[in-house]
């Protein structure tokens, strides 16, 4: 069973907030939408990847995009396998044109396009997954596991290369369409039982507690100011940005649509850009309200009824009920 699907990574939406507001001609946008791209092929990758593990499902438990901390460092894992006898981290990629696995230098080349490129060696970083997977088993006390790893190309259309010599790593490099036909392979090599079912469920259950989302400062990430950042409320039919407040309302002086709820995605991309906690100042100034009318920008913020803390005048309020609900 699928015991934790997959999330909307944070720093997409995050990107999406960010290329909302910067001008056109931002000189770092063509980088952001790239990495956007990136990410949205990625999740494709995984959805494909997906649909195959479904015909695990009776089988294993199934824990999606996880993340952990081991001591100093993070991991996160695109789809961990747990069952009794044998558990699987699977690695997913979602790469386009040609792909080289070169054992001897322990590296990886795309080539595409008539372009040749490294990536990340995804035998290295699986590797060092089940490294710090063990770790954390044996530090929170849980049973060991039968750790093997799979890395799983999504595109049917990638051509998969191999130099060097390396019958292990070469068998567990696969098209996602042959998943399920090497997992049964391997699963050969162990017969008995490890743990019992229940032990799994525990694991399980750990695991995803400790959960960590990955929840990078964008602006920072990729070196903007927030001076750069437009700030005011989007009109939800031409996009332009600001509206104007009026009488309860959003009003686009452009296309003269009135919404009474387009503040709500405007906190959305604040709390994306900028963190889950807002003040009565800041509030004002994203929304771009007037200085002169800050008793009502008050009873506004207020009859959000997020979550505060902190005296009247440096309350602080929480956008999180609002954006996570």
């Amino acid at each position: 069973m699928f015991y934790k699907d997959r999330d909307i990574p944070y720093k997409l939406k995050a990107e999406e907030a960010l290329m909302r507001r910067l001008n056109v001609n931002h000189s770092k946008l063509p980088v952001i939408e790239e990495e956007y791209r990136k990410k949205l092929a990625g999740i494709r990758g995984e959805k494909e990847l997906d649909y195959h593990l479904s015909c695990l499902a009776n089988n294993y438990l199934i824990i999606n995009d996880l993340r952990l901390q081991q001591g100093a460092h993070f991991f996160q894992i695109d789809s961990l396998l747990i069952s009794p006898k044998v558990s699987f981290i699977i690695d997913s990629k979602n790469i386009a044109g040609t792909i080289i696995f070169d054992h001897e230098f322990n590296q990886c080349i795309r080539i595409f396009n008539e372009k040749e490129e490294g990536i990340r060696d995804p035998f290295t970083q699986v590797q060092r997954h089940i490294r710090l997977l063990s770790q954390w088993l044996d530090e929170h006390k849980l049973p060991a596991l039968n750790l093997e790893y799979l890395v799983a190309i999504s595109r049917p259309s990638t051509i998969i290369k191999s130099k060097g010599t390396n019958s292990y790593s070469n068998f567990r490099v696969v098209h996602a369409a042959h998943l399920i036909s090497r997992i049964s392979d391997l699963e050969k090599s162990y017969p008995k039982d490890l743990t019992s079912i229940k032990e799994i469920k525990k694991i399980a259950k750990q695991l995803v507690k400790n959960h960590v989302p990955h929840k990078p400062n964008i602006l920072d990430t990729y070196s903007i100011h927030p001076n750069d950042v437009k700030n005011g409320v989007q009109c939800p039919q031409c996009h332009a940005i600001p509206m104007d407040k009026v009488y309860g309302s959003w009003y686009c002086p452009l296309c003269q649509t009135s919404s009474k709820t387009a503040h709500i995605p405007a906190l959305s991309d604040y709390y994306f850009l900028y963190g889950s906690t807002i003040t009565l100042s800041q509030f004002s100034d994203f929304l771009l309200l007037p200085k002169s009318k800050s008793k009502s920008a008050s009873s506004f913020l207020i009859s959000l009824n997020l979550p505060c803390s902190g005296s009247k005048k440096g309350r602080v309020y929480d956008l999180t009920s609002l954006i996570e609900k």
